[in-house]
Order: structure tokens, then sequence, then C-alpha cells
């Protein structure tokens, strides 16, 4: 009955989808651009000003014309050759304009622009254009929940000013407002909380996004009143930029997670407890969860939602994520509907023309969302208001056993990322077949693609891949792409090594097909311990192959700072690597008793984390030392800035306050390495080898308490200042660690293949047999 039911859902998705086009131009009315024509072109101007010098971004004219179809905009520049012929952009709106002068500076005149850097060499005279483009997505989206904690905590409004600037490059259409605290602080105190109730439950800036989706309270506070006030500040900021270039901000909204001290306020409301997340103990754990039929839950969202459009204006896109990694209380359709139909009722009240933005994360791999339960869920909201995030479509997408999220219109993501960890990994491939299969289907509700990492600032050229995808319909080869990539990255489009190089990574490293969850945990970069498995999804020596490549170009040819960035992360990648083999051998000579063996591959890896070190710390953006004085400049207090560093060294550490989700957002950072792992791996080797010379054993929980004393804990609370400028030089300093860790080192023994590459290729074999 059930598999029956879900046959005439899909149907009527089917009919839903074929209305598409129309419904998805009804339902965007909504988040259309509210800034005038005249204010976005200004806007586009000054970002094309901020990217390229004035003489050249004086060549550039911009229209902005909103009865153009959405999202499309025309290149044109005469075959006059003069200096003086100027490119004019016309577009649907000033995001579109931006992306048409990026889409101008990637294929034209081969320039790049990242977050790591930009290649901008642009030729003397622009070359002729006649282009026009119209994306085939309705919306292109950008930002994960839990971006703002693991890459934009510290960020000034230079910084953000800056990004704005790249997400208007690429055509970002809609995303988050990344600040809420100072609208709850507000609402809180107007139910007769106090500023020390308050201050219990508000975590601190580090730890954000879990405070809000109800996972934890207080962990890393209490939030200063000053660090507020800038937020807010900063957000009004943030906001207004936005959309004067056209974009639509998506604002929170109540969800029902409350402060515990609600329970005694309120007694005659009804509050769920919060299952207890990850262990955290029981001063940091389980916030209330207010059922959302009871009436105090539409007094206390409307309150909230009064307050954000007031204070932040709207464009009628409102996130609310109430299950995020918590279970609801009941199982039964019935009040799964109730839940849904008045989270969404409480924003219609405010703004009868509501969408509510929610996360399809909760649904992945969570045996309480049965069929029955995600469609309660789903449909108690009307057709087309609400707009679901499809979190992690290149891995678990989940619109396929949703019926299409029960008709509601969704975005298909790319996450990719957990925790801003550092390692190269990507589907180049899946994401590529992904969204082509999924816009050429009918049946599905598709109305956007995106990108929603949790942590920004690695693998670059996946996320811009994937932004492109939607935008670009004529995008139909993934080798031709990534050359071309490489030509705009280096600006030495005469050279093919680097293009080589970079096909290489596309079908090595980021050509996973597996169903492994990533999460940045390679071995060196891990709580030690005899149990660790290591594997690795690609052909190494094919990899490495390509970074001999691109370090024979770096030398023969200008290499700039991007060229230089890559040559770090790819060594980097490499030695990686390295450790791992040199772990499994030195693992197995441990159990083979071999003392002489252990101490010479005990000692290689114990060197060869110091001389990644040392490459690490050629190059800005793998410093420890900018992410804590980032966090540091915030305080204004010394018991602030102490409290801010705090947040920022745990979060990449023990996560917890005893280490509940250790290692989860580490990073493979200068410093960080030497202080850190390195520590952590002589504590676990020199156990190891006094166990050998007694001819003893080793108990992994009684070498994890001792490295948790003596290493972690110590780490995470003291006070050392790490460098903000990078030293040596990466190219000599890659060339010479990349020759002795590849030739020069004994016998390692090699890496199992990933199991997940093991069971797609079984079920691969399966499916040929059965047809």
């Amino acid at each position: 009955m059930r598999t029956v039911f879900f046959v005439i859902l899909i149907q009527l998705a089917c009919c839903f989808a074929q209305q598409s086009e129309d419904y998805a131009a009804h339902i965007l009315e909504h988040v259309r651009p509210q800034a005038s024509e005249k204010i976005q072109e200004q806007a586009a101007l000054e970002v094309i000003a901020r990217i390229i010098p004035q003489q050249q971004a004086q060549q550039f004219r911009v229209k902005v014309d909103s009865s153009m179809a959405r999202n499309s905009f025309n290149l044109l520049k005469d075959e006059d050759a003069s200096e003086t012929s100027v490119v004019q952009i016309t577009a649907s709106s000033g995001v579109a304009a931006t992306k048409a002068f990026y889409h101008y500076l990637r294929y034209w005149c081969r320039a790049l622009v990242a977050w790591e850097g930009s290649q901008l060499n642009l030729p003397t005279i622009l070359p002729p254009v006649n282009v026009t483009v119209q994306a085939p997505s309705s919306i292109i989206y950008y930002q994960n929940v839990c971006t703002w904690s693991y890459s934009f905590t510290w960020w000034s409004w230079l910084q953000w000013r800056r990004h704005i600037d790249w997400m208007a490059l690429q055509g970002i259409t809609l995303s988050l407002a990344p600040f809420q605290e100072d609208l709850w602080t507000q609402v809180y105190l107007e139910h007769n909380l106090t500023r020390t109730q308050i201050d219990d439950h508000l975590s601190g800036p580090g730890f954000f996004a879990w405070q809000r989706m109800g996972n934890i309270r207080g962990w890393g506070g209490p939030l200063t009143a000053a660090f507020s006030q800038f937020a807010r500040t900063l957000q009004v900021r943030v906001v207004g930029e936005m959309r004067r270039l056209g974009m639509a901000l998506a604002l929170p909204a109540f969800a029902g997670h409350l402060p515990v001290q609600f329970r005694t306020l309120y007694p005659n409301a009804s509050f769920a407890n919060v299952s207890v997340w990850n262990n955290f103990p029981p001063q940091y754990a389980s916030p209330l969860f207010l059922e959302p039929t009871e009436p105090l839950f539409a007094e206390i969202g409307s309150r909230f939602l009064h307050l954000a459009i007031s204070t932040y204006g709207t464009d009628h896109v409102y996130f609310s994520d109430p299950f995020n990694e918590v279970d609801p209380a009941l199982p039964s359709g019935k009040y799964l509907s109730s839940v849904s139909e008045a989270i969404y009722s409480t924003m219609a009240q405010v703004d009868p023309d509501a969408v509510w933005l929610l996360q399809g994360w909760m649904f992945v791999k969570n045996p309480f969302w049965s069929e029955r339960a995600i469609r309660s869920f789903l449909s108690a909201v009307p057709l087309g208001r609400m707009l679901v995030l499809d979190l992690q479509s290149e891995q678990y997408p989940q619109y396929v056993r949703t019926a299409s999220y029960a008709g509601q219109p969704f975005i298909w993501c790319m996450l990719s990322n957990f925790g801003g960890t550092l390692g190269m990994f990507g589907s180049v491939g899946k994401v590529f077949r992904g969204i082509r299969e999924t816009r050429d289907n009918t049946s599905y509700t598709l109305l956007g693609t995106g990108i929603t990492p949790e942590g920004i600032n690695q693998n670059y050229a996946l996320y811009e891949f994937a932004l492109e995808m939607g935008w670009n319909v004529e995008l139909d080869s993934t080798e031709q792409w990534f050359s071309e990539y490489a030509v705009a990255r280096y600006g030495n489009g005469s050279d093919e090594r680097a293009q080589q190089a970079w096909n290489i990574f596309r079908r090595t490293v980021y050509g996973f097909e597996g169903f492994e969850l990533m999460r940045g945990k390679y071995t060196f970069n891990r709580r030690p311990s005899s149990k660790i498995r290591p594997w690795v999804w690609y052909d190494v020596p094919t990899f490495n192959q390509g970074l001999e490549l691109l370090l024979c170009f770096a030398e023969e040819t200008p290499c700039n700072e991007l060229c230089q960035y890559d040559l770090v992360d790819a060594t980097r990648q490499c030695l990686q690597h390295t450790a791992d083999a040199l772990y499994l051998t030195l693992m197995e000579s441990f159990k083979k008793r071999d003392l002489q063996t252990f101490r010479l591959h005990s000692s290689l890896f114990l060197q060869l984390l110091s001389d990644l070190d040392v490459l690490l710390r050629t190059n800005e953006h793998f410093l420890l030392g900018p992410w804590l004085e980032s966090a540091k400049t915030l305080g204004e207090t010394t018991l602030e800035q102490r409290k801010y560093e705090y947040n920022a060294r745990i979060q990449i550490t023990l996560w917890g306050p005893q280490g509940q989700i250790v290692d989860y957002a580490n990073k493979q950072w200068a410093g960080m390495v030497q202080d850190f792992f390195l520590a952590r791996w002589r504590v676990f080797l020199d156990e190891l080898d006094q166990a050998l010379v007694s001819n003893g054993t080793i108990n992994d929980l009684k070498i994890r308490d001792k490295i948790f004393r003596t290493v972690e804990l110590p780490f995470v609370s003291e006070r050392k200042h790490y460098a903000t400028q990078p030293t040596g030089d990466t190219i000599r300093t890659a060339r010479t660690l990349f020759e002795r860790w590849t030739k020069g080192v004994p016998t390692l023994k090699a890496l199992p293949s990933s199991p997940g590459k093991r069971r797609l290729e079984k079920q691969q074999r399966r499916n040929k047999w059965n047809k």
C-alpha cells in the first residue's frame, strides 16, 4: 500500500514538474531584486572597479533590464580593436551583470578570481564578444548553516565585502543572513529571562550554528553584548550590499528551540525534551523544544520575525531547521504535519508571501524519517511555499526517495566538505552527471543548483565548477573545463603541463565515486590509535605525476600566488598519503615486535610531520596564526580576547569540553601540525616504543587519556602566538619534500583502496548481470 501511494505521489510530482516553469516564476516573484535597476547597475560597476584596475574598469558599461528573462545577460563588444571601445553588459539584475563580467574574464580574457587569490593579467585590448546566456537555474544558492561558524566567525566588513564580490561574480542569487543573536536577546528579555539566563543559553561565536539548531546551549559562551552589537552592525552592511546587487537573503525564523528556563516561566506550555547531542554534558546540552502547536510558539515566532524584518528588511525567504540532527518527539504523521504547518503558519502570519527554506539534511540516513513521516511533514506546507536544500546531492541525494520532496521545489546542492577540513577531495563526475540528469528529468521539481560546504577555503576548483553548472547549460566536458580552469588560474596558456596536472587531479583526487563520508580525518591529523584504517580512493602514482608536472611548470615559468597555493596543497596531499603508508608500515613492525624497524619508521613519521609544518609555513593560507589573531581582534577586553581565542582553538581540536567531536574541524595549518598533531603522535609512538622494549602491550584508551591531558587540553588553553606571515620558498621546499618523500624513503606498506569503491564496483557488477 505504501509503495502504491508513493507511485501516485511521484505521478503527482510529475504533473507538478510539467508546470514547474510557470510555477517557479510564480513563487520566485517573492525573491526578485528589490533594489532599483540604477542601484543594481551602480553596485555592479563598483564590483568591477574593485576587481580590476580603474583604467580597465572604465571599459565596461552595465545596464540592468529587469524585463529580461531571470538570470540572463548579454555581452557585446564590437570587432573594433581600439582601446576606447567598451564591453556592454546588459543583464536581468546586478548579480547577472557581475556574472556576465566574470564570464567575460574567464572565457575571453583567461582570468580567474578565487577565495585564495586572483589571476587578472588581462590583454591590453579587450577582445570582442557577442554572447547571450540564460541560466538553466532559477536560483543559484550558496551557504550551509555551519559555514558561519567554520569559516565566517571572525570576519570583518572588509573580508565580507571581498566575499560578497566573489558571490556576485559567481552569480549567486540566494544566500543566508549570518547573524541572529541580537534578535534573540531582545526576544528573551521581553519574555522575562534575565541576562544571566540568556548568557547560560547563547553559545560563543565559534558554535553559533549548533546552538541555533538546538544541538547545544551555552558552549563557548557567554556571548558578550559587544559582540552582539558588532554582529548587528556588520549584518546591516552585509545584507545591504548583497541586496544592492540584486541578491536575495534568507532570514532566520523560529524553529522551536528555547532556553531551559522557559519551562519554569511558562509551566502550562508543552515542551519536548531534546535528546543529548554527541554526549555533551548537561550544562551544555538539551535546550527545550517548544511544540509548534502551542500558542506560545506563534507568539515567540511572530515577535522574532517582526524584529528580523524591521531590523534587516526581507526578501520573503526564511530558514528554519527544527530537526537538524535532532529527532521529533513523535513519529506519527498527524504530529509531524501539525509541526510543519505550525512553523509555516507562524511565518505566513507575519509575511503572507513567506517561503520556508529547509535543509534536507534531516532526512539523510535517519531511520526516523519513514516515507510516511517525510510525506506528512512536507505536504503540510502549501506547494511552493517550502524550498528544500538537497544538501549533499553529490553523495546522498534525497529527492529520489522523497518523491521530489512531495512536490515541493528543491535545490541540487554540492556539500563536498565537512568542518572546513583540508585535503584534496571531490566528486566532479557525480556533480556533472547529477545536475544534468536531474535537470533533464521532468519528474523532479528542481528549481536551482548551489553549493553548501560546511567550511570554505579548500578545493576551490570544485566549488566554481558546481556553480558554473548552475549558469552554463553548454558545459558538456569536465576535461575541457579543467583545462580552461588551469589556463585562467595561472595565466600561461601556452604551457600544457598545468592543464595536464589539473586533469590528472580531476581523474584522481577529484574523481571520487564511492559512498564513504569524508571528514578530513587522514592518519596524521587524527587522534593517534592502533586501530586507524587509512584508505585511498585514487591511484597515488598517477596523482604524483600531476604534482611533478605542476612542480616543473612552477620551476620554469612565473608561478603566481595561485600556483604557489596549489603547490603547497598538492604537496601536502602527497605527504599526507605518505604519512598514511608510514603509519601502516610502523604498526606492522610493532605487531611483529621488530623494534629496529619500528624505530626507523616511527622516526620517519615524526620527521614527515615536521617537514609538513615547514611546507605549510611558506603560504599565508596554511597558517594557524591568522585564524587565532582574527578571533582575538574582535575582543574589546583581555577576557573577551581569551574567550574568542579559546573558541577558535577548541573548535578545530576537541570541539567539545571533553573532545566530544574531536578532530572534526581540524586544519592542516603550520603551527597546528607542529604543536598539536606532531605532539600527539610523539606521545603515542613513545608509548609503543616502551611497550616493545619491555615486551609489554598497549592500551589505546590509556594512551588517549594521556594525550588528552598532556597535549590536547594544554593546546586549547594556551596563549602561544603563531606567525601570520609566511616564511620560506614554496617552490624549493615543495620540490625538496616531494623528492625526499616519494623517492627517498624505504618501501612502505600500500594503502587499501576505498571500501566505498569496492561496494560500488560490486553493485555495478550486479547491475550488469541483472541487465
